[in-house]
């Protein structure tokens, strides 16, 4: 079974990542932030309680998570 597009109940949840480490929910984080994350997490799952969790552990780790990456992206095509 592919991890990304995960399964088993969608991984029971996802339990245990950053954000469940330091004690923070997804309703912890600013809302934008939220959707934003949760539209790129679409990718790995349908589930949006799962994106939700996906989005605060990057939140977790950096606030402008989502922000850097588009950035990264963009950069990405321009050298293609």
């Amino acid at each position: 079974m592919n991890w990304y597009k995960l399964s088993y109940c969608e991984k029971k949840d996802m339990k245990g990542g950053l954000a469940d480490k330091s004690g923070k929910k997804p309703s912890d984080f600013p809302k934008d932030k939220i959707e934003e994350g949760k539209d790129v997490e679409k990718e790995h799952t349908n589930n949006e309680k799962i994106q939700a969790e996906i989005t605060a552990d990057h939140l977790v780790e950096d606030e402008n998570y989502y922000k850097n990456l588009a950035k990264f992206e963009k950069g990405k095509d321009k050298k293609k």
